[in-house]
């Protein structure tokens, strides 16, 4: 140490060995802060970082070893190969180029210190090759043991920095700079110590090294250039993408705000639309008895009929069926509306009861057997002995938005309606072998507002809320939803409930999930 130390304070210019230190100094953490950029980069984006990360590195680097060797003194005129002097920048560029990929780019947990290994390999040969193109006008040997130490010291920093730096916490950016400097500067000036000239008068160009003076001072501005525009471009990036963040926040945040003013306007939209519809649906039903009410006065005198009262009646028993059937109709999209606003509101709530599965799958079949003859589809249903623990008209709700699906869209000849028990719960089954659903259609089935097009579904009418409502409330059960559907063949959506909706089973359903779950076990 004390022999590196009296080669810098003795056979060096200290005015250059300060400019050379504080332009390794910048240069290091410049390189830091490009390095540690690039690694929140994409692949495609951190590519054209570690090029400017490696040129930042390279020329800094290079500079600083140049510019300390423009420092140095050994008391016989110098000159420069300036061919290898060139070699010795690629090399210096190119070398920390390597490193830098190597750390950043292989997803290995020792890859920043094998970058770093090469990394400090690379300066070390940027300064043997520097010095080879370094003349003097004598005979040059060299001492192996500083030798060696220098390139040790150059890949140990080296390899160090770059760990440091590729890890998470801040101050790894300052670790790295502080140990690339330490690694730059203790390679270069042990390596100079490891310098020895025998003074020999030769022929030759050779000029005095005092005559580098200006040339050193030349070389560091532009190294300083360099190094700030790569500075700059991290700056101007830096502030565009903390812009862009800010803009993308500011239009996330605007857009929630729409939408929660979306669905507030509509859940305010269908109460006030629910009221005056219900006063609709009261005197259409007074419409439709005014023939009963006729019917049941003073009959007119034997002998006699009173066409036109007879004919008034049933005028108004089919316009109050007609406006019933459609003011039902409007309510049923109404209520959807409503459902659906209020759970993206999070104003749902659950109520739950116990009850037995079999009775709801029943209670189901029930509202929609007529339906089911008029289409001729004939309903069957199977079930556990499951008593769950839910909110019973909700799973009703989901029951008739399925249940009415296969009725109205799948044009099949049965459907099936099944209570399981499951693994981890039970769940609900309803299944036809109609149409079925093509692939493509089967990932927005369940998204709001959401239609397969074609004239049936057309004319079947809809908001496009039903699965969409089924799967939120699946989901605040704590459940899901899920379909599988071949076309011409049918499809089957599974409403899964898990055990905390499950109350209590029967014996032989107990059974069942006990034999399955050996059979599982085997």
């Amino acid at each position: 140490m004390i022999t590196v130390l009296s080669c810098v304070a003795v056979q060096h210019d200290i005015s250059l060995v300060v400019l050379a230190a504080i332009l390794c100094t910048f240069g290091s953490w410049v390189t830091s802060r490009l390095y540690r950029h690039s690694l929140d980069r994409s692949f495609r984006q951190a590519i054209s970082w570690h090029l400017l990360t490696a040129l930042t590195a390279g020329v800094s680097i290079w500079c600083t070893h140049f510019v300390a060797m423009l420092g140095f003194r050994p008391d016989v005129p110098v000159n420069f190969d300036l061919g290898l002097t060139f070699v010795s920048l690629l090399i210096a560029v190119l070398g920390s180029a390597m490193g830098i990929f190597i750390s950043s780019a292989l997803k290995m947990r020792f890859a920043p210190v094998i970058g770093g290994a090469i990394f400090g390999l690379a300066i070390a040969a940027m300064h043997y090759a520097g010095m080879i193109a370094y003349r003097v006008q004598g005979i040059v040997y060299w001492r192996e043991d500083f030798l060696i130490a220098s390139i040790i010291l150059s890949v140990l920093f080296s390899s160090v920095a770059l760990y440091l730096g590729s890890k998470p916490r801040k101050q790894g950016e300052y670790q790295m700079a502080i140990l690339l400097t330490v690694a730059i500067v203790s390679l270069h000036f042990t390596g100079m110590t490891a310098f020895r000239v025998a003074p020999l008068s030769i022929s030759g160009d050779f000029v005095n090294p005092e005559a580098f003076k200006v040339l050193a001072i030349a070389i560091t501005g532009t190294a300083l250039i360099i190094v700030m525009g790569a500075l700059f471009s991290y700056a101007v990036e830096n502030r565009t993408r903390m812009e862009s963040i800010a803009e993308l926040t500011a239009a996330r945040n605007a857009a929630e705000s729409a939408s929660r003013a979306k669905s507030e306007f509509m859940s305010v939209l269908s109460h006030e639309l629910r009221t005056p519809l219900t006063i609709i649906l009261g005197y259409s039903g007074i419409l439709s008895q005014l023939k009963v009410i006729n019917e049941q006065k003073k009959p007119p005198a034997e002998g006699t009929v009173d066409l036109a009262a007879v004919q008034l009646g049933e005028q108004v028993d089919l316009y109050g069926k007609k406006i019933s059937v459609a003011a039902n109709h409007l309510l049923t999209l109404i209520n959807e509306i409503l459902d659906y606003t209020s759970m993206e509101l999070g104003d749902a709530k659950l109520i739950r009861t116990s009850f037995p599965v079999q009775e709801l799958l029943a209670e189901a079949e029930d509202q929609f057997q007529e339906l089911a003859n008029q289409k001729s589809i004939t309903l069957h249903v199977e079930s556990d002995g499951i008593v769950a623990h839910a909110d019973r008209g909700r799973c009703l709700q989901i029951l008739i938005n399925l249940i009415g699906n296969a009725l109205k869209f799948s044009k099949s000849s049965d459907v099936f309606i099944r209570g399981k028990i499951e693994e981890n719960g039970f769940s609900i089954e309803v299944e036809d072998n109609g149409c079925g659903i093509k692939e493509e259609n089967l990932g927005v089935i369940f998204h709001a507002f959401q239609q397969i097009e074609d004239a049936d579904n057309r004319s079947e009418g809809g908001t496009g809320l039903g699965l969409a409502i089924c799967r939120k409330l699946a989901i605040a059960h704590g459940g899901d939803i899920s379909v599988e559907s071949v076309v011409g063949s049918g499809t089957t959506f599974k409403v899964t409930m898990p055990a905390s909706a499950v109350e209590g089973v029967g014996p032989e359903a107990v059974k069942r999930l006990e034999m399955s779950n050996l059979r599982m076990a085997g």
